[in-house]
């Protein structure tokens, strides 16, 4: 059982990092709800600015320019598009299908295998692997 373990360790701790920019549909929401560290602001001229420590207030979006302590404060009608670090529930389920796979093919692999190591460590091609320690026939 504690073979098993591991790899459900390893695949639980894989999938929290399954993350990927995505569109926020309602932004106003997302941000009061997420408190997000970061956003992504296309403005309608496509020019693209991190906002650091987002927050919506009536029609428009306030924070910081990332990695400066400039303020920023945009109307959202001159933004295209917001988007923000977000789980894939898409890449997170192929991870762990992936994973499981891989983990239930080592398991089988280890089971079903078997050692052809001598007893005096050589390798050897057949099954009479210590003729020694078989009883002696009479």
């Amino acid at each position: 059982m504690t073979i098993l373990r591991v790899p459900l360790l390893i695949v639980l701790l894989s999938s929290a990092g399954c993350a990927t920019l995505q569109p926020l549909r309602e932004p106003a929401q997302f941000i009061a709800k997420e408190n997000p560290q970061v956003i992504y602001v296309t403005y309608k001229n496509r020019s693209v600015v991190g906002v650091a420590r987002p927050r919506v207030s009536g029609d428009s979006l306030f924070g910081t320019l990332q990695g400066q302590p400039a303020p920023v404060a945009v109307p959202l009608s001159h933004v295209q598009l917001i988007e923000a670090v977000q789980p894939d529930r898409r890449r997170t389920t192929l991870l762990i299908a992936g994973l499981t796979v891989f983990t239930v093919a080592g398991v089988v692999a280890l089971s079903l295998g078997g050692s052809n190591i001598s007893c005096d460590g050589t390798y050897e091609h057949n099954d009479d692997r210590c003729p020694e320690l078989d009883p002696p026939t009479m």
